[in-house]
Order: C-alpha cells, then structure tokens, then sequence
C-alpha cells in the first residue's frame, strides 16, 4: 500500500470535522454529558460498547475493509521466498482482503438489558504468486505468475444480550453475551473440487460463545472506553472437520468532542488468535501456507484513529482507520497492512 493512500485513509476520520452539518464551534466545557454526545458510542470499529433505554430500537449497519499483503512473515520476521519454499510450498500469498457488511438491529425491553442480532455478509479476494511451477487449486501455477481466488456469501449471525450494570454516563458498565450462530458455509470449493483455503470460507463451522466487558466514561472535555472480548469455539469441530483458532481481543480508546455534534477518537487494540483446529475432511490442497492449519491466529498490537458523527437526534455515522504497530504471526502469513470501518445507525 502506497504512502498517499496510507494517508488518505488516516485524513478521513478528521474530514468530517468539514461537514458543513457539523459547523457548530463550540467549547468542549459547554458540550454535555449525554447520551446525545457524538462519543456515546463507541469508535466505529467497536461493537457490543453501549445500551438503549427502554423501547428503543436501533437499525445500523458496518462495513469493514482488511489488507494483508507484502513479505510473508513468520513470528515477527520476514521470510523470503525460499525460506516459503524451503517449508514446502510451491506458492504463497501476495495480497488478500476481507470487506464485510453487517445489519445491526438492537432493542432494549427494558433499561436493563439491550437485546441486538447482527448478520453478515462477507467477500474475501486473495492473490497467489508462483513460487515453484505446480498444479494450484485446479489451474497450472508458474513460477511468478499470480492467481486470484474470490469467495463470497453470508457470514455467521450474531445473537445476544447486553446487561446495564450501571448507566451513569461518567462510568457505565455492561457485561455481554452473544453466540455466533454458524449460518455462513464451511463448504466453498475450488474448480478443482478440493476445499478453498481455510481463511476463505464464509462462515466459521462452529457454533461459538461471545463474551465481553465494557467500561465506558464520559467527562466534558473527553469520553473513554475500555473493553475486553473472547470469541469460544464451543465445538471440537465444524461440519468440514476444521474449527478456527479462540479469540482473545483487548480495547481501549480516548474520545474528545469537538462540537455538539462531532467527536475525534484515538484507539488501541491487542488481539490474541489461536491457529485452526482440526482438518478438513474432503479433498484439499496443501501447496500454500493459507492450506495448512497452523499458518493462521498470532498476536497483534493496532492503533487506529477514528471520528463519530451525529445527525439530528436520530442518526449516527462512525469511520475509523487503523494500522497495526506489532505483529506477532503464526505459521507463515502476509502480516496485515491496514483496515478501515464505516459504521451509520439510525434510532426508532
């Protein structure tokens, strides 16, 4: 990815600040501890990170953008090509993204608890490059040639509740749990009829267990926010005899209002992910590193910069941007390069 775009994508968060709706200056000391602030919500990259009172219901929807491209890298370091081959790969992987779109509907039956359900809608592009002349996934791969592979369709649905433990806005506190319910396919193939790569499959197999913790804080002159997830594989295995790695991830962010209906947010994440369990059980190729199960999850520090956006009383818009400050990579993998989120809501 190119410096100018690098940039550019950092530059949009701040755009907002231009948007003539928002050109209300306004002293941060005069701008109220509300639930109206635009940093009510958490930055657009967050989920499960606020409750609604009672009756309210609440339509979104998210969309997130991931590269990884460039050097494979093992651990912390670069490998080289040979060292790719060395480990007994004919190819590797040059590029790939990940863009998914989330429908976000929550509804509070009380001022309690927060009730929400998010389907998902995923396309995944990855670009091979040759490395040894071979057979890859149904077509002749030659030494320097690159192919590209695409999958798309549902994702899994998340369900849950969100549970209030206090709502004072200068510290609230809410416990979530959530289940991942396996509706995206586990079963895409190749033309070759053999499995696509693990990582390319729509949904995960698994049905999985989503906890999580959030403490939030709002002051005059700033909004903060600290939170900690875990996504549980509660089964051994998914129907195509794989089950992807737990997911450990840590949050926390800084918000600051800059009018009544602008705010500006800078945030760090650390995610802990767990290689793939099991095996696929069909046909299948191991010519890549993207084919065998222990090239997948590691560790990874992101710092993202981010901006929320309210429109009246009723609708929100978030964007956030991030890039990753360490990563720590399982396998051999393309280490990841930058992601984005757009995120609009709307209250009923």
């Amino acid at each position: 990815m190119t410096v100018t775009k690098l940039g550019g994508a950092f530059a949009l968060p701040l755009a907002l600040c231009a948007i003539p709706a928002a050109a209300q200056d306004t002293s941060s000391e005069e701008i109220a501890v509300t639930a109206l602030r635009p940093d009510a919500h958490g930055p657009a990259g967050t989920m499960a990170d606020h409750v609604h009172k009672a009756g309210d219901l609440m339509i979104g929807l998210t969309w997130m953008h991931e590269e990884a491209s460039g050097t494979n890298r093992s651990g912390t370091a670069d490998i080289s090509d040979a060292g790719v081959v060395a480990a007994g790969f004919t190819s590797r992987t040059k590029a790939m993204t990940m863009d998914m779109a989330m429908l976000h509907v929550m509804w509070a039956p009380s001022d309690r608890v927060t009730l929400m359900a998010v389907p998902s809608w995923q396309t995944m592009d990855m670009t091979m490059l040759g490395l040894v002349t071979s057979a890859h996934h149904g077509h002749t791969l030659a030494a320097g040639e690159t192919m590209q592979h695409r999958v798309s369709g549902i994702g899994d649905t998340q369900v849950g509740a969100l549970v209030s433990l206090s709502r004072n806005p200068r510290l609230s506190v809410i416990a979530g749990m959530g289940v991942s319910v396996p509706t995206g396919s586990v079963q895409r193939k190749d033309a070759d009829g053999n499995f696509v790569h693990y990582g390319m499959q729509p949904g995960s197999g698994t049905w999985d267990l989503l906890p999580s913790f959030t403490l939030r804080g709002t002051e005059e002159q700033f909004g903060w926010g600290l939170q900690a997830s875990y996504v549980f594989r509660a089964e051994d295995r998914g129907p195509s005899g794989f089950r992807f790695g737990d997911r450990f991830v840590a949050t926390g962010w800084l918000s600051r209002p800059v009018t009544h209906a602008v705010s500006l947010s800078t945030r760090l994440t650390w995610t802990d992910e767990g290689d793939v369990k099991g095996h696929y059980n069909a046909g299948h190729n191991h010519a890549a590193p993207p084919d065998r199960q222990a090239n997948y999850g590691g560790q990874r520090l992101d710092a993202a910069l981010g901006s929320n956006l309210t429109l009246g009383e009723t609708m929100r818009l978030g964007i956030e941007a991030s890039l990753p400050v360490f990563q720590r990579l399982n396998g051999i993998q393309p280490p990841r390069r930058f992601a984005t989120s757009l995120q609009v809501s709307r209250m009923f």
